[in-house]
C-alpha cells in the first residue's frame, strides 16, 4: 500500500494525543524515567493505537463497503488480508516495545502484561465494537491501559494519582464514543462521563491555581465539540473531543507539579487539530 494509505488507515493525525497520554501516565506513577524509557513507551503507545485503527477499518471492511465506500479498503487502496497483517505486526511491536521500556526497572513482564492486556482490548473492541453497548467501555479501557502501561513500566506501585487519572481519562474517552455511536442512531444522550474531568479539574484548581489555564482549556474544548455535536455536525464534534484528550493529559500532569512537562502536553491539542485537516482522525 502507499504511505498515504497507510496514514488514512493508522488514523495519525490523533498521534499526539496517544503521545501525550504516555507522558500522562510516566508523569502520574511517580517514578522517574530516562529519556529513553520515555520515548521506548511513546512508541509503544503509538505503534498500539495505528495498529488499533488498521484492525479497525480490516475488521470493519464489510460495513465500510457499504456505508464508507470512501474508506482504503472498500475504495480499493488496500487489500483486507494486508491490513489485517500490518495491523497484527504492529500490535505485536507496540507490546515488545512495553516491555523492552520495563527492563530499565525490573519491570519488564509487568509492563509486557499490561501492554498484552491492551492488545486483547484492542482486539476485542475492533471485533465486536458494532451494535455493541460496551463498545464505548473498551474503547475508554484502551486509553485507560496506555496510561497503566506507562506506570507500570517505571514501577510496580504507581501513585494513587495514576489511578484516578486513568478513570478521568477512560470517562472522556466513553463520553466522546458514546456520542459517535449516536450519530448513527441518531439520538445523543447527556454524556455526563465527559463533564468528570473538568469538575475534578475544577475542584482542584481551588487548592492548585496553576491548574485553572489548563481546566478552562479542557473546558471550552469540550463544550465547543458538544456544541458541535449539538448542531449535529459529528464530523467536527468527534474529532475537536479527540484533540481535547491533550488537554485532559496536561491538567493530570500539571497536578503534580510538572508544569513545564504540561504546556508541551497542551500543543497537542492545536497539532491534532491541524493533522486532522490533512488525515480524517475518525
Amino acid at each position: 500500500m502507499k504511505l498515504n494509505t497507510a496514514l488514512k488507515l493508522g488514523r495519525v493525525s490523533n498521534l499526539p494525543t496517544v503521545m501525550t497520554n504516555a507522558l500522562a501516565g510516566v508523569a502520574l506513577s511517580g517514578a522517574s524515567a530516562g529519556g529513553g524509557q520515555i520515548a521506548l513507551l511513546i512508541a509503544a503507545a503509538a505503534l498500539a493505537y495505528i495498529a488499533g485503527m488498521f484492525l479497525n477499518d480490516a475488521f470493519d471492511a464489510p460495513y465500510d463497503a457499504l456505508h464508507q465506500p470512501y474508506r482504503p479498503i472498500p475504495a480499493g487502496l488496500a487489500l483486507r488480508p494486508e491490513v489485517f497483517g500490518w495491523g497484527f505486526a504492529l500490535l505485536a511491536g507496540g507490546v515488545g516495545l512495553f516491555a523492552v521500556a520495563g527492563m530499565a526497572g525490573g519491570q519488564m513482564v509487568s509492563a509486557g502484561a499490561v501492554g498484552a492486556g491492551l492488545a486483547g482490548v484492542i482486539v476485542l473492541y475492533n471485533a465486536r465494537h458494532k451494535e455493541n453497548a460496551f463498545g464505548p467501555v473498551l474503547m475508554g479501557g484502551c486509553r485507560l491501559l496506555v496510561y497503566v502501561g506507562a506506570a507500570i513500566a517505571l514501577t510496580a506501585t504507581p501513585a494513587p494519582i495514576l489511578w484516578l487519572g486513568a478513570a478521568l481519562l477512560m470517562a472522556h474517552v466513553m463520553g466522546l464514543t458514546y456520542l459517535a455511536k449516536a450519530e448513527g442512531a441518531g439520538q445523543i444522550w447527556p454524556l455526563a462521563a465527559l463533564a468528570a474531568a473538568p469538575l475534578w479539574g475544577l475542584w482542584m484548581a481551588v487548592q492548585m491555581p496553576v491548574l485553572l489555564p489548563f481546566v478552562l482549556a479542557l473546558i471550552a474544548a469540550v463544550l465547543t465539540g458538544l456544541h458541535f455535536a449539538r448542531r449535529r455536525q459529528f464530523g467536527r464534534a468527534i474529532p475537536t473531543l479527540i484533540a481535547a484528550i491533550a488537554l485532559l493529559d496536561a491538567m493530570l500532569i500539571a497536578s503534580v507539579g510538572q508544569t513545564g512537562l504540561a504546556l508541551l502536553a497542551a500543543l497537542g491539542f492545536p497539532l491534532t487539530l491541524w493533522l486532522q485537516k490533512w488525515v480524517r482522525g475518525t
